[in-house]
């Protein structure tokens, strides 16, 4: 485990004190982690163990521990006080940048990327996503969610090939790895492109799907999403009509594996017959 490793390696350096110090900083972090999770909705209840974490990891010397904290602090900061978040993101990235750990630093700059998308700075969320999928393949991972999101950031750019193709790799991988999380977020991007092409009743065919997927997971959409999505439902509502839209997104909801794969990827003439006019 990264945290356990991390308390040994304090412990190494610098004696019995360090490692309690270290010790009790790991049982901070995975209580403001548990407590985001406990209370979807109520991140200030994670910030003040997310902060003391920060506050006993710093003197420590030790920047995987320290990115490690500040890590489960921005969990919950960043949805209470993003402003503040800017910088402590800055200050856990310079920490894997000293370290090398490409790992973490593909999971800090992913968050970073989705901080600044929430925020509207698309510059800094490509510059930050672009750097994650770097790290992800120096450490020969692939990150889905980083997929994802610059899927997002490419549709903000108005990139819809560049966008559709980050969206349906990210399905497929998480198709392959069973991901339903990544896989509900991969077709709301579709639906979202879908809509602003005009195709309007496969977009909601596809916000069916993307719900029904989500659903499964007992999760609720988060944010920058919850904004497209609400954003685009209204678009397509407004163009396709209550009726065929309850009807549409009704079949999305329906549909069976293999369908969701032949709408998502255009595979079967029937269903662009059926959802594109």
């Amino acid at each position: 485990m990264r945290l356990g490793e991390t308390v040994d390696g304090v412990a190494g350096a610098g004696g019995v004190l360090e490692m309690e110090v270290a010790a009790d900083v790991v049982v901070l972090i995975e209580g403001a982690e548990k407590a985001l999770g406990f209370f979807a909705g109520e991140a200030e209840r994670g910030a003040p163990l997310g902060q003391e974490a920060v506050e006993r990891a710093r003197p420590l010397g030790d920047d995987v521990l320290l990115a490690e904290a500040l890590s489960g602090y921005l969990l919950s900061l960043d949805a209470v006080d993003p402003v503040r978040s800017g910088k402590l993101f800055d200050e856990a990235i310079a920490c894997t940048d000293r370290s090398g750990d490409q790992q973490f630093a593909a999971i800090l700059h992913n968050n970073a990327g989705m901080h600044a998308l929430r925020v509207g700075d698309i510059p800094a969320a490509r510059a930050h996503l672009e750097a994650a999928a770097q790290a992800s393949r120096a450490n020969a991972e692939n990150m889905d969610t980083v997929a994802i999101n610059l899927g997002w950031v490419r549709r903000q750019d108005g990139d819809h090939d560049g966008a559709r193709s980050s969206f349906e790799d990210a399905l497929r991988s998480s198709r392959r790895s069973g991901e339903r999380f990544n896989i509900a977020y991969a077709v709301l991007g579709l639906a979202c492109l879908a809509e602003d092409t005009g195709e309007w009743p496969r977009a909601c065919v596809l916000h069916g799907i993307a719900q029904a997927a989500l659903d499964r997971t007992g999760e609720p959409w988060q944010e920058p999403e919850v904004r497209y999505r609400r954003e685009s439902l209204a678009q397509v509502r407004a163009h396709v009509g209550a009726a065929q839209f309850e009807r549409d997104y009704a079949r999305g909801t329906a549909l069976s594996s293999s369908e969701v794969l032949d709408l998502a990827f255009r595979k079967d003439p029937r269903w662009v017959a059926r959802t594109d006019h």
